[in-house]
């Protein structure tokens, strides 16, 4: 009787712990970005673009999705402004 518990909260323990596992979340970034490098005192709009990956440890997949929502963001500084825009890659 002692074995089978034990055994039974092994595998219950395993069970749990197998459901945490790495995942990455792929994230675009663009934006626009105004300097006047010239000097005329005008701004010129110059447009960026890259894309990176976030790395989520230890989670399950609930909470990496909730982690890349997180990531997801909009944000303007006076004529600055870039979005990023996250995806559960894996």
């Amino acid at each position: 009787m002692m074995k089978k518990s034990i055994f039974a909260l092994a595998v219950v323990g395993f069970a749990l712990v197998s459901c945490k596992k790495d995942y990455s979340c792929t994230c675009n970034e663009s934006g626009m970005n105004y300097y006047d490098l010239n000097g005329d005192g005008v701004e010129e709009a110059y447009p960026f673009a890259y894309t990176y990956n976030i790395k989520i440890e230890e989670a399950n997949k609930t909470q990496a999705v909730a982690a890349c929502n997180e990531a997801t963001i909009k944000h303007q500084d006076g004529l600055d402004s870039y979005e990023v825009s996250c995806d559960l890659t894996k």
